[in-house]
């Protein structure tokens, strides 16, 4: 059977018979330009961004032209043509096999679940079929005489309409008055009531009645003012038949208000400390770049844009090149989030500044004049810092990746003292950090302490003037409110390769790889790729769940041996691999793989343990002299662990291996420095 576009297509959708599939699988096998138009249908297919074919222009296509070559009646001059279109355009190339491959979805039985099923029939046969009540009492009633008529010989039509009763919704019941109306009552009450109060407490207070009843309140002085004039009855006349009653107390609420005379000193003494709410742990100031909170109910990072209260077990992450401060704890210590870190904000007692678990990157603690530590969940240990008042304390975590190894060794915590002392203490393991000076926190010990000066993420409060340049670029292309991994994504195609960089970045931090490997095989974005190598690379560092999830999306991307042959390039070669010559010869083979990831891990494999340049040899266009410069080197055994000597070698190339001319030796090496 004879290999085209179309059988190709049908054999990636799986529509041929069992003998056409070997035949054409062994085809695809056998052609290089085969397997690489499988791999770009399979690219141009999962494209977001490309759209359909046009129809003005010179490159617009009719969609009949499309249906009729897919339907093979299309004649076989116009076949050729159309087929060369589709193999210089990724728009006609992708239109054609998207709309083969629904098409070869049509003669599948579709399977439509049962709760479906029973919801559409229930739209059909549903309550607006039926006739309301209301409406059957306005009618006639001669009207309704001969309805009921008609009604009692058809019983299938009664036997219908209960059939279809039973898909009805039942009405909810009514709620009873006290349901609906209660709550509307009490708020109205507690409103009056709260008036009432308002206006006792504001009201002066009523007179006091001037009688026998009040002389016992006054004072002695004050008596001969309210006696009787002349001729009126004596005084012990006037109390006798009266019987004194005590004046009911006055109420406080009854007094009228006095403003409280305001004590100044004493509020300048004494500031009130913050109240944090029940729950919470700081705030967020306003993010200058990009600031990232998890959200667990929608399992997505959402992006912060003004200053935000910190509830207890937040997640945050701060995007490269930016700096985002956070105020933790009651005393609303100071702490600087720097490029790339993600944190866990922590409930803090009254003895901590912060509490925070640093999953990821590097924080700035900026000391308090109350002296009170800092607290980071490391594993199962708790390890605080305390800075100077006044000063900065930087912490980093760090996982250490052997080349060569996959999973990572456990990570260590690392402090920096750029001045001052800053107390360190986890557990038992008390330390004073005198500073300048470095020291790392490692399986429960204080270790690799030196007098060295701090790095300048942790002495300077904004990164460089070039980093701030390109993360406003790349900050103005995430836009609030839509789907951050949305955002991203479009960032990565940015004309400008180092706001590519910090969009691959990124799509790391946020823990999405299904982005950053099919990147490996851009063409023509060496920069791209790159990043997307150190990226990957990184990825590995963050335990066995990390290689397991870059194994599954290699399978996904390359499939079978391809893809243990990247995972190999990404996890790289041990010392003991890079001594050997085998190592060299397969790494100088695959700079002529199909693929142009491989060929661009191959030299980066290459360069990394020789210690040379490119050698003028480019991935996307791998035929020329940089190739033959390699395999030049590598059959004169000049290929070596870069500050290895000329000559060194191992046990194994001793025995076999004969030394070529000194001549050729120096012509070759002459060729490469070149």
């Amino acid at each position: 059977m004879r290999l085209t576009l179309r059988t190709l297509l049908a054999w990636l959708d799986d529509t041929l018979p069992p003998s056409e599939v070997r035949e054409i699988g062994k085809q695809v096998g056998e052609s290089p330009f085969a397997r690489e138009l499988v791999d770009r249908i399979h690219r141009v297919a999962r494209q977001r961004r490309l759209t359909v074919p046009s129809t003005s222009g010179p490159d617009s296509t009719d969609p009949n032209l499309v249906a009729a070559y897919l339907d093979n009646e299309l004649d076989a001059d116009l076949v050729n043509e159309f087929e060369k279109v589709c193999l210089t355009s990724d728009v006609h190339l992708a239109e054609v096999a998207s709309t083969h491959q629904i098409l070869s979805l049509i003669g599948q039985k579709a399977k439509v679940p049962t709760e479906a099923r029973n919801r559409m029939y229930y739209l059909i046969r549903g309550r607006e079929t039926t006739v309301p009540k209301e409406r059957e009492k306005d009618k006639d009633k001669d009207k309704e005489r001969e309805r009921d008529k008609e009604r009692k010989p058809a019983q299938p039509a009664q036997e219908e309409a209960a059939a279809a009763d039973l898909w009805m919704v039942p009405e909810p019941p009514r709620r009873p008055w006290i349901e609906r109306f209660g709550p509307v009552a009490l708020v109205v009450l507690l409103i009056g009531v709260l008036f009432w109060s308002a206006y006792s407490s504001l009201s002066p207070p009523a007179p006091e009645a001037v009688g026998p009843v009040a002389l016992n309140q006054l004072p002695p002085v004050g008596k001969e003012h309210l006696l009787p004039q002349a001729g009126a009855v004596k005084e012990k006349e006037a109390i006798k038949p009266v019987e004194p009653k005590p004046a009911p107390p006055i109420p406080p609420t009854e007094e009228p208000a006095s403003e409280p005379t305001p004590t100044p000193a004493a509020e300048t003494k004494e500031p009130a400390k913050t109240v944090l709410p029940l729950g919470s742990a700081g705030r967020a100031e306003k993010p200058a770049g990009i600031l990232l909170r998890y959200n667990s109910e929608s399992r997505q990072w959402d992006q912060l844009t003004a200053e935000t209260p910190l509830r207890a077990q937040d997640r945050l992450l701060n995007l490269k090149p930016f700096r985002t401060t956070l105020e933790l704890g009651a005393e609303r210590a100071r702490v600087d989030l720097v490029e790339e870190t993600e944190v866990w904000a922590l409930s803090s007692p009254p003895s901590e500044a912060a509490h925070l678990n640093l999953a990821q990157g590097r924080v700035v603690l900026h000391g308090l004049e109350s002296k009170l530590p800092f607290a980071f969940q490391f594993g199962n240990r708790t390890v605080s810092v305390t800075p100077p008042p006044g000063l900065v304390a930087g912490v980093e975590r760090l996982a250490i990746r052997q080349p060569g190894t996959a999973e990572p060794s456990p990570a260590i915590l690392r402090f920096y003292a750029p001045e001052g002392e800053v107390k360190l203490a986890a557990d038992d393991a008390v330390h004073t950090l005198h500073g300048p000076a470095v020291i790392s926190f490692d399986n429960g010990q204080w270790t690799e302490e030196s007098a060295k000066p701090s790095p300048s993420w942790v002495t300077e409060p904004k990164p460089s003037s070039y980093d701030e340049q390109v993360g406003d670029q790349f900050a103005k292309l995430i836009h609030p409110g839509r789907p951050i991994i949305t955002e991203i994504v479009a960032a990565t195609e940015d004309p400008q390769i180092d706001v590519r960089r910090l969009a691959i970045l990124a799509l790391r931090a946020v823990g999405d790889i299904s982005y950053i490997v099919p990147l490996l095989g851009k063409r023509d974005d060496p920069g791209s790729r790159r990043a997307a190598i150190g990226v990957l690379r990184a990825y590995l560092s963050q335990g066995p769940a990390a290689l397991k999830e870059l194994r599954n999306q290699l399978q996904t991307d390359f499939g079978g041996d391809q893809a243990a042959t990247v995972e190999k390039l990404l996890v790289g070669y041990t010392s003991k691999e890079a001594r050997e010559d085998p190592t060299y010869a397969t790494l100088v083979q695959l700079l002529g793989n199909a693929d142009v990831g491989v060929r661009e891990l191959a030299l980066d494999n290459l360069q990394s343990l020789t210690g040379r340049d490119d050698l003028d040899y480019d991935p996307d266009k791998p035929d020329g002299r940089g190739l033959r410069a390699w395999k030049d080197l590598q059959r004169d055994h000049e290929l070596r662990q870069a500050g290895a000597r000329k000559g060194e070698t191992t046990p194994a190339k001793k025995e076999t291996a004969t030394p070529a001319p000194a001549s050729k030796k120096e012509t070759t090496k002459g060729k490469t420095d070149k």
